[in-house]
């Protein structure tokens, strides 16, 4: 049902009226109503994967556990990881932290985290004029002080995956004691009793209202003088039409600055031309077909409609395996065969795709949506938008030797590719001695909010303690990605970027559950969640035995 302006009215005077008691509201009480959200995602949790299965339209019964992966299972390993933060007042760790690269490691914290998600390695790097003790004093945000003003935020929910609008909605509340006005997305919509369910304890306290609406209500929203604060996940064209009341153009984005007409505070994550940057090496036949598998997860998980969808590859022109990744690509793509297009537009976007003839189409021609695959040359235009649908493309870059395709694919994905969120550099042995220095350039010198190597950057969505958000220095009238960060449960408030290191190849036989090749993820991805929530033996056991059979 879509609020009226007066409904809208009394919410937020409902939310002012009560701002002030959250502000101040006691440790133990609060992460009481936390533990309790944990209990009702873990009760309604198999409802809400079926049901967000059910309205995207899954086709396989596998591919449900990208919906408990991307959201009851993100959100309890959050909450959790708020609460430790919210229980520990302890200094950080001066044995994590590395001061030769400014870099402090926050995953794994746990052995069980080294057990259930091996090889995987996280840290967040901070800029080079920080020290240990600067970092360590300037985290915590609003939780840093005492003389706190009451504060309301409004947090314009994503359509896309289903945890967004609750991990954006608890670190608003944590990081900076705020009351919550989520609107939800009318893609997804269909999430309102669920999350009221979720949210209950706050819900019932007058700590928060979820609501849906339409760009009416939206619009009226954004322009309300009652909130101190706007959180968005979304397009960047939203975003320009709240603070500058229209689309900017070309040369508006290159100005110095812009006037507002919404100056009111507001975050983003705004999404990206996700680059994956494939470095040239020796690979093997099932290197080549395992890094095929991951570039097609990429593109294919939740059909297309990530924020961090992959959308070029970019490959060392010359090199005697790109060919032969390419066809691997597009095997890979025509095996996973169909999905489907539950995105309102994705289809007509095809559809011009396919009319310009500069595209090939991998799967059967009678599927919706088709999988195009497009030298990115032929469709520049790509480089600086999203296509937000099952298209992917190829951009292959010159080089002389590996330093310097290391340093050519840098300066063309900072510099010519739209977005700075994520990046996914897939290299080979990059632990050894001779890869050090490029692996270090390549960490070092790519200007996105996560850096992943050998994995897809989406991995750092679901690492709690990572911060998630474009790279810092987003111009307001060219936002690129957006200006702050979610998640980070550590609360570091001047992150650079996180950091992912993954194996190369992670297991020999069984693709990881993430693969959209794994017919096992649904089981593997419940099970984990189940633990994750009780932490019970019976649960770890059923965790292990889904993997195996």
């Amino acid at each position: 049902m879509n609020p009226s302006k007066i409904d809208i009215d009394r919410n937020i005077s409902k939310l002012r009226v009560n701002s002030s008691d959250f502000l101040n509201l006691e440790k133990s009480t609060l992460i009481s109503m936390l533990e309790q959200t944990i209990e009702n995602i873990t009760s309604i949790s198999y409802y809400w994967t079926t049901l967000a299965s059910e309205k995207k339209g899954i086709l396989t019964k596998s591919k449900e556990g990208e919906e408990w992966i991307g959201g009851p299972f993100s959100c309890i390993y959050a909450i959790q990881y708020f609460i430790e933060t919210i229980l520990n007042e302890d200094d950080l760790d001066a044995s994590k932290y590395d001061d030769s690269n400014k870099s402090y490691k926050v995953f794994p914290t746990k052995n069980i985290e080294k057990l259930l998600f091996p090889f995987l390695e996280g840290e967040v790097r901070f800029g080079k004029n920080l020290n240990f003790d600067q970092i360590n004093e300037f985290r915590g945000f609003s939780n840093r002080f005492e003389n706190n003003k009451p504060k309301i935020t409004l947090v314009l929910g994503a359509g896309n995956v289903s945890s967004i609008p609750v991990l954006d909605s608890l670190f608003h509340m944590i990081a900076f004691k705020s009351v919550i006005y989520l609107k939800l997305n009318p893609v997804n919509d269909y999430l309102l009793p669920i999350f009221n369910q979720i949210f209950e304890p706050f819900i019932t306290r007058g700590f928060m209202v979820i609501s849906e609406g339409d760009i009416e209500a939206s619009q009226y929203l954004t322009k309300h003088d009652g909130f101190q604060h706007t959180h968005l996940t979304g397009s960047n064209y939203t975003y320009e039409n709240i603070v500058y009341g229209r689309t900017l153009s070309d040369k508006e984005r290159s100005l110095k600055t812009l006037p507002k007409i919404n100056k009111k505070p507001i975050t983003t994550e705004l999404g990206n031309v996700t680059p994956i940057i494939v470095h040239p090496g020796n690979w093997s036949t099932s290197e080549i077909k395992h890094q095929a598998k991951k570039i097609v997860t990429a593109k294919l998980n939740n059909s297309g409609f990530n924020c961090i969808a992959a959308q070029v590859v970019v490959l060392p022109k010359g090199w005697k395996y790109t060919e032969r990744l390419k066809k691997e690509i597009k095997h890979y793509l025509r095996k996973v065969g169909d999905t489907t297009a539950y995105y309102p537009g994705s289809n007509e976007t095809l559809d011009e795709l396919i009319d310009t003839d500069n595209y090939e189409q991998i799967n059967n021609v009678s599927c919706n949506p088709p999988f195009l695959v497009s030298d990115l040359d032929l469709e520049v235009e790509y480089g600086d938008k999203e296509v937000w649908s099952t298209a992917l493309f190829f951009k292959e870059i010159s080089y002389n030797s590996y330093e310097d395709f290391c340093t050519n694919s840098i300066n063309y994905v900072n510099d010519e590719l739209w977005g700075n969120l994520g990046v996914t550099v897939l290299i080979k042995n990059y632990k050894k001695k001779n890869n050090i220095d490029i692996l270090n350039t390549y960490v070092e010198d790519l200007n996105y909010g996560t850096v992943a190597i050998n994995e897809w950057s989406a991995i750092g969505f679901v690492i709690p303690t990572l911060p998630w958000g474009g790279y810092p220095g987003n111009k307001d009238n060219d936002i690129q990605s957006g200006q702050g960060y979610v998640h980070n449960s550590y609360l570091f408030e001047s992150p650079q970027k996180g950091i992912v290191y993954s194996k190369f190849k992670m297991a020999p036989i069984i693709d990881p559950p993430w693969f959209v090749t794994n017919n096992k993820a649904h089981r593997i991805f419940k099970n984990l969640t189940y633990y994750q929530a009780t932490k019970s033996k019976i649960n770890l056991i059923k965790l292990v035995f889904s993997t195996l059979i």
